[in-house]
């Protein structure tokens, strides 16, 4: 593993509006930067399909990794894979990408502050249910949105019990 960025950046398209507003569940693009957008323009984007799966999964990465835990959260093409670098109070992150061996790619995980990690996982999950629900608050009613909202929840009690804000 190279350097460890300090700083991480997470993009994820922003919910459309009329798939929300009949209660659909919307697929979205998400995009990861260690060393931020300015480092990462062109990073490919990774499918979310089913963020109902895939943002609970990164949520509850959250907690494996402040335990130095390693954790993975499958994505349409592959999983985005957390192992812990607890000496340097990081994290690498890696992105395996289904049927495409690491040697082929020449990929090594890169090295991101834990921290700085975990926050930016709950805030880009947290601003993509608030726009969600922006759109149409009877969403918690529906089966596809209840899971992100229950990791949501969960998550924040971690970061309070880890007084990380």
């Amino acid at each position: 593993m190279g350097d460890k960025h300090d700083k991480i950046d997470i993009e994820v398209e922003s919910p459309p509006a009329d798939h929300l507003q009949k209660g659909w569940m919307p697929g979205a693009d998400m995009r990861i930067h260690p060393g931020g957008i300015e480092d990462g323009e062109d990073r490919p984007w990774d499918d979310v399909s089913l963020p109902n799966e895939v943002f609970p999964d990164l949520l509850r990465c959250m907690a494996a990794i402040l335990e130095d835990e390693e954790c993975a959260a499958e994505f349409d093409m592959g999983e985005l894979e957390f192992t812990p670098v607890p000496e340097n109070d990081a994290v690498g992150v890696y992105f395996h990408i289904d049927e495409l061996p690491r040697d082929v790619r020449n990929d090594a995980p890169e090295l991101v502050d834990r921290t700085a990690l975990v926050k930016e996982i709950y805030t880009t999950i947290r601003w993509w249910a608030d726009e969600a629900l922006s759109a149409n608050d009877d969403l918690t009613d529906t089966d596809w949105f209840q899971p992100i909202d229950t990791a949501l929840t969960e998550a924040e009690q971690v970061l309070e019990e880890e007084e990380i804000r």
